[in-house]
């Protein structure tokens, strides 16, 4: 068995990347299936079979690995379709998850959206996982050093498991106080839950995340439990379809960690799979900047219904220990990767002011864009990006499907122009630039935050859509350098196959550095390494081959912002001690702008990883001499820009048929088979030795 193959399930699209013996990389996208993400994927499967030229059961016969990335856990929590949920919490905290646990101003992505929302006593409040009535208490108390003053009253527990048996609830989540000291009364709890009520699917929040604070910890029990049996459902079913049809290699998910973990894991921890869909991005960005010398990257990735952000500096790929997922704060260690809804299908509306808006609302797969003609009825950035003659109707998806730009204009006209008072033309063009402004904003937002200058940066814009608007994008942050991968339509999927097996552990640990005990640090560092072995060897990798990654969470004494340390390998010393601490001012200044390194310091928490390296694909070289930039001209037609101030017939170019090295002069149109790369008046377009497209802007 030598093939590769991942399959990235997403919003719109289902993408697939299938490599051989020989490097050779062969793509398909189908549409995402959101009935059942199981046909998406079987047919995304079929397709790379199609295109191999071998039967399906012949591919899977071959394949050694299959890494599967789905947003099924996100769309999940998403549309609130998980499972039925109850809490058992300590008595007198029943309420707890049902506050509001972050600022107003955080609970959008878009900046200048979130300030306005601190004022607007008309925002819908975020809703817990579950309702009131459904939250239950039962008596019990640790202390903070983890010592019992109540003992668990299992009468109680016996009462509430029984009333939650009556609601016919399919999940409980038990979230108890201070149980990261000690998980005992957690643990019988679900011992009595097993007895009496064993159908129920259980997540404790001291097994999930056993670190310091409450909501955080109970959130994430919460999550994995109210996706948890989907998950879990999908898991076995996918699995059993590819046994069926004939796959006996090894199937991975792609985590939220940025690395996979096999079925079997996963089922351990559903809601390892939450925002893990974008994850694989960054580490791709960089892989492909790495080819030049770069290390700076901001990786994009514009597919149907979003707009993914990921910033690496100096080669970091940045992981947080907490994220915002529909105002609930999940607390399990993932890729920073910020999104907003801006993607091809994005829908175009006018607000109460007059103003012309794009996103967050998607027409998704099912209708999609007006241009579709599946029945959508909303303009689309899509349907602006055919109206201006930047993507053509009869070559989308190479030519798999046939666009209608009569559809387009008809929606764009009635929707936006009219309203306006604009023609056709005009609010395409609005729409275009609305769109690229609102993800122009995101990226300098992010850019603001970690203190960055995007002159520093390279922008690697991938997705299927992101091609369009890249160029436009660049320029409107004044970034110098842009390269659009090869592999930019199946970016994500593309980027699984470079994910390490991975998995990370924490313990809470809160000290002051310079009374910090390390041997109490190596105690409890020994426990996750320990974890970290027992769940690779499970995964089939040997002991020799795992990676043992430790960190800790660092802050200034009397401040409540966390930053992360390396910790030497190795024992915890003193010596090693310091050179974390010496990491910690560096990452403070590198974040926030400034570091005191006279000034006292706290440690709040230990992180572990285990890691086994995969051998990552190899890129596949474009000839130098695979023909003249005249050959790969398949024509010209119509394109509107700005600078022009209206159509201009520019040239139409073959992608797979350009030589490395050529230079194209803008305004020109590259067509690859599953995008389409713009590039305006002004630029030049390169092409590298991997087939990337490449613009630097030229100092003045």
């Amino acid at each position: 068995m030598t093939l590769r193959v991942s399959i990235d399930s997403g919003g719109t699209f289902t993408d697939g990347i299938l490599i051989n013996e020989t490097g050779e990389a062969l793509a398909a996208k189908v549409e995402t299936t959101p009935g059942d993400l199981t046909a998406g994927t079987i047919e995304c499967l079929s397709k790379l079979a199609s295109r191999a030229r071998m039967p399906l059961a012949q591919l899977l016969s071959q394949t050694a690995t299959i890494v599967h990335g789905t947003t099924l856990a996100t769309n999940i929590v998403a549309t609130r379709t998980g499972a039925k949920l109850g809490l058992i919490t300590t008595k007198g905290y029943r309420d707890r998850m049902t506050f509001l646990h972050v600022p107003k101003g955080q609970l959008r992505g878009d900046v200048k959206e979130g300030q306005g929302e601190l004022f607007n006593f008309r925002m819908e409040f975020p809703q817990p996982l579950t309702r009131r009535y459904l939250m239950t208490e039962v008596e019990e108390r640790l202390d903070y050093k983890g010592r019992v003053l109540t003992p668990l009253n299992e009468q109680d527990v016996r009462r509430v498991v029984a009333y939650l048996r009556q609601q016919r609830v399919q999940a409980i989540a038990v979230g108890l106080l201070f149980s990261y000291l000690d998980s005992g009364h957690e643990r019988r709890v679900n011992e009595i839950i097993k007895e009496t009520f064993p159908e129920a699917y259980v997540c404790l929040s001291s097994a999930v995340l056993p670190v310091w604070g409450e909501v955080t910890r109970w959130s994430a029990a919460m999550f994995g439990a109210y996706v948890g049996p989907k998950v879990i459902d999908y898991v076995s079913r996918i699995s059993k379809l590819l046994e069926d049809r004939g796959f006996s290699g090894e199937l991975l998910f792609m985590q939220s960690n940025g690395g996979v973990a096999t079925s079997d894991v996963v089922c351990e921890n559903p809601a390892s799979l939450l925002v893990s869909g974008p994850a694989a991005g960054p580490s791709m960005g960089l892989a492909l900047t790495r080819k030049h010398g770069l290390e700076n990257v901001v990786s994009v990735d514009m597919g149907g219904t979003s707009f993914d952000v990921g910033i690496v500096a100096d080669g970091q790929i940045n992981i947080v220990q907490y994220k915002l997922i529909e105002g609930q704060i999940y607390g399990l260690p993932s890729v920073d990767v910020s999104a907003i809804g801006a993607g091809g299908g994005s829908i175009a509306w006018i607000d109460p002011s007059g103003r012309l808006q794009v996103g967050p609302q998607s027409a998704g797969a099912r209708p999609g864009p007006a241009c579709y003609d599946a029945g959508g009825q909303e303009p689309t950035v899509t349907d602006a990006d055919v109206v201006l003659g930047y993507i053509d109707p009869n070559y989308f998806l190479g030519g798999e499907a046939r666009l209608r730009k009569d559809l387009a204009e008809q929606v764009i006209a009635e929707r936006i122009g009219r309203p306006l008072g604009l023609t056709v033309l005009d609010a395409a063009a609005a729409i275009y630039e609305v769109a690229n402004s609102k993800m122009a904003g995101l990226i300098q937002l992010l850019f603001g935050r970690r203190g960055c200058d995007p002159r520093d940066f390279v922008l690697c814009a991938a997705g299927g859509a992101a091609p369009v608007h890249a160029a436009r994008i660049m320029q409107e942050l004044r970034i110098k350098h842009l390269m659009i991968p090869k592999v930019a339509p199946v970016y994500c999927a593309f980027g699984m196959l470079y994910a390490d097996l991975k998995h990370n552990f924490t313990r809470p640990f809160f000290c002051e550095t310079a009374k910090a005990n390390p041997e109490r640090i190596n105690q409890l560092y020994a426990e996750m390494e320990s974890q970290a072995i027992q769940t690779l060897r499970k995964e089939g990798i040997a002991e020799k081959d795992i990676l043992i990654e430790k960190s800790m969470d660092m802050r200034y004494y009397g401040q409540v912002r966390d930053q992360a340390a390396a910790v030497p390998a190795g024992p915890v010393t003193a010596s090693a001690l310091q050179i974390a601490v010496n990491r910690f001012h560096e990452q403070h200044r590198r974040a926030i702008g400034y570091s005191d390194s006279k000034y006292p310091t706290v440690i709040v928490r230990l992180h572990l990883a285990g890691v086994a390296r995969v051998r990552a694909p190899q890129l596949q070289e474009v000839p130098v001499d695979g023909g003249s930039v005249s050959q790969a001209v398949k024509g010209r037609r119509k394109a509107f820009f700005r600078e022009l101030e209206d159509f201009v017939d520019v040239d139409v170019h073959e992608g797979d048929r350009l030589p490395a090295n050529t230079v194209l002069d803008g305004p020109c149109i590259v067509e690859e088979r599953m995008t389409t790369v713009v590039i305006p008046p002004g630029l030049k377009l390169r092409v590298d030795t991997y087939g990337n497209y490449t613009t630097t802007v030229q100092e003045r």
